[in-house]
């Protein structure tokens, strides 16, 4: 069952959501009446302090409806990323960073309708990196995905932080300023650059992508989830 708990970030407590083998849905004001829509997330990852998570799923996009999101035995339909390049559970590879550790893997483009997982576009020499929370720095870490509609394919664009940024936290107020920016995100001195993805095979017709979906499988390490936004560019 999630929870709520608190974290100290430079003497300023903030609240945080936590997923242990959960997912999180919430549909969009919007509905699916967009065109092109920025998602940001804020997190930071439990752990040990020393291991690789093995089998680890975290995923994260869009989904039709709440009733059969990315984590449900058949799902109506969804786009997004995954973090890893497996179509199944991937290894996230721990690095102490010289006090502030962070896991890493590759990252591609991942669908699901029904029960088939799909990824496309994987790439293992751009490394996604995730911050924990056992360093000296308590930091959340700021991830961005952008999904465009098309005919007859979606187009699916994530960034993610220099190594230089997983030595800083990340605020609430970085996560919306790298929301509106529209093409290269610039954020708390970091530069993202213009974000890398490419097309996926997909349409709406299984279901409408109308509700944000956030998937952790890893019940012994919750993922801290501080802030979830969506921003429509088109």
């Amino acid at each position: 069952m999630a929870n709520i708990g608190s974290r100290t970030f430079n003497l300023i407590g903030d609240k945080y959501l936590t997923l242990a083998n959960e997912e999180f849905v919430r549909t969009l004001a919007i509905g699916s009446d967009w065109t092109r829509l920025r998602l940001g997330l804020l997190l930071a990852l439990s752990t040990d302090g020393t291991s690789d998570l093995q089998g680890a799923d975290l995923v994260w996009g869009l989904c039709a409806g709440k009733t059969n999101p990315f984590g449900a035995a058949s799902t109506t339909n969804f786009l997004g990323m995954k973090f890893g390049m497996s179509v199944g559970p991937d290894v996230l590879t721990y690095i102490a960073n010289s006090g502030n550790p962070y896991f890493w893997s590759g990252r591609g483009q991942m669908k699901k309708v029904g029960v088939t997982r799909s990824t496309f576009n994987g790439n293992g020499l751009e490394f996604h990196r995730i911050a924990t929370n056992t360093g000296a720095l308590q930091r959340r870490s700021a991830h961005f995905v952008e999904i465009a509609k098309g005919s007859p394919n979606f187009s699916v664009t994530y960034w993610n932080l220099p190594l230089t940024g997983l030595a800083k936290d990340f605020t609430p107020a970085h996560l919306l300023e790298g929301l509106e920016q529209s093409a290269s995100i610039i954020v708390n001195g970091e530069n993202l650059g213009a974000g890398t993805g490419g097309t996926v095979a997909f349409d709406e017709g299984a279901g409408a992508l109308n509700t944000v979906d956030l998937y952790w499988n890893k019940a012994a390490f919750p993922l801290e989830v501080y802030a979830l936004a969506a921003y429509r560019l088109a």
